[in-house]
């Protein structure tokens, strides 16, 4: 072997000791961010120099502890023969039971709750614009604004029940993730779908980004506590399967909808969609058709899945508000001229994108109306006899307030943060295998 062989080695071997000798301290300085209750959030390690990183930890782990007042779920599993077994968390247990029927009746943290196990009816994709119809998007979670917000528009009295006739009730999207309380807001919607369609109403979930990631198992946008709760349930990815009441229900639901000549999508109608169909049902089916084969490990690239999940369609384009990364320019007059007479539209409305108050753009043509975002103003975008009008709510969404956060030494030595460790690459590692966009 020559010197300069031997020389390179040597620096190597050297290297690789001095980084193994940081990474020993790194892990033994490193710091576990939880929220109040224990979940874990975020390793922090640190690089010297007062720096470190921040590591998001989407394992579901904790160090246990009650999370007070906290209901998951329920995860309700049907069988062939009718009968299901259901599994929810309540503050710092999980609990299961099966039975058969069409209600399941939980108590939990002294509150008794009931749960309607039947199916609402697919809402048509087209349908003539109501008299009334109300629009809320972007509620990530936040069950408190949704239980607040629907008394306050007429649409539920004190109880929660369905008042608003034959009203439509419109949710733009992204109902789940970010924060804590994505169970509640689903089953909420969920019994108010069967609600109003007794009482001669609808209600419209169309789909988002963000129930699109949660039905192909990506959690990496949701809240610790939730993850924590599943974790806990056994139910880290499968929660939303297609064999639970509330994954069935979501698989169902439109990636865009349209009530007379406005159409309704999260993202918006790119360019590069309309060239792919004229006609809204189209996506729908090509969004439940991708569903139905979600088993497969990886879909073949198709304009019609870049229409429902790539970055120009419908759940995720941006393109009448901003120009998104070299990817496309911010729609110009043209191009909405002939996106709305593809459709037959005079309106499009959309989330997904933040403003800090409902914004009429586009000539009037595109209406945008995610408002959930800090200082944004609490407002709500109905349509009264097909005649757009916002209106402020004295409602807040609470978005100013910051998680409470608790910090404890990392222990290598431990056997629980090396499990902890452990869980955590795994899940890194499992999100990095997903198919994206498909």
């Amino acid at each position: 072997m020559g010197k300069g062989i031997r020389r390179a080695l040597k620096l190597s071997l050297a290297l690789m000791a001095v980084l193994a000798a940081w990474l020993a301290w790194a892990m033994a300085s490193a710091q576990v961010e939880m929220s109040e209750s224990g979940a874990h959030r975020r390793l922090l390690v640190p690089l010297g120099a007062n720096r470190s990183i921040a590591l998001p930890i989407y394992s579901g782990t904790g160090d246990g502890g009650a999370i007070r007042g906290f209901l998951e779920g329920p995860v309700v599993r049907r069988a062939p023969d009718g009968s299901w077994r259901a599994r929810w968390f309540c503050e710092d247990r999980a609990v299961s039971r099966t039975g058969t029927g069409e209600q399941l009746s939980i108590t939990c943290a002294g509150r008794r709750m009931r749960f309607d196990l039947r199916q609402p009816r697919d809402v048509p994709a087209s349908a003539p614009m109501p008299a009334r119809v109300a629009v809320l998007s972007d509620l990530e979670g936040n069950a408190g604004f949704l239980d607040a917000a629907l008394p306050a528009l007429g649409i539920t009295d004190a109880r929660g029940e369905w008042i608003y006739g034959d009203g439509h009730l419109i949710i733009l999207g992204d109902a789940v993730d970010r924060g804590r309380d994505v169970f509640a807001v689903l089953w909420r919607l969920h019994e108010l779908s069967l609600q109003a369609q007794r009482a001669g109403g609808e209600v419209h979930f169309v789909l988002g980004n963000h129930e699109q990631y949660m039905l192909r198992t990506n959690g990496s946008r949701a809240h610790p506590e939730h993850l924590y709760a599943l974790r806990q349930m056994g139910e880290s990815t499968d929660a939303f399967d297609d064999d639970t009441v509330i994954g069935a229900w979501l698989r169902r639901q439109p990636v865009v909808s349209r009530l007379g000549t406005v159409l309704f999508a999260h993202g918006g109608i790119s360019p590069q969609t309309a060239s792919v169909s004229a006609d809204p049902e189209y996506f729908n089916a090509t969004m439940r058709a991708y569903w139905a084969a979600a088993s497969a490990s990886a879909h073949p690239h198709a304009s019609a899945l870049d229409a429902v999940l790539g970055p120009e369609g419908l759940t995720q384009f941006r393109g009448y508000l901003m120009a998104m990364d070299g990817r496309y320019p911010r729609i110009g007059r043209s191009d909405m001229d002939a996106i709305l007479d593809r459709y037959r539209a005079e309106r499009i409305v959309v989330g997904h994108t933040l403003v800090d108050r409902i914004s009429f753009l586009h000539e009037g043509r595109i209406i945008a109306v995610d408002v959930n975002q800090p200082g944004a103003r609490s407002q709500v975008l109905l349509f009264e006899d097909g005649q757009p009008r916002v209106i402020e709510l004295a409602v807040s969404r609470h978005l100013e307030a910051r998680p409470v956060v608790r910090l404890r030494d990392f222990e290598p030595s431990q056997a629980a943060d090396r499990a902890l460790l452990a869980a955590m690459l795994r899940e890194m590692r499992r999100l990095s295998n997903l198919p994206h966009p498909y």
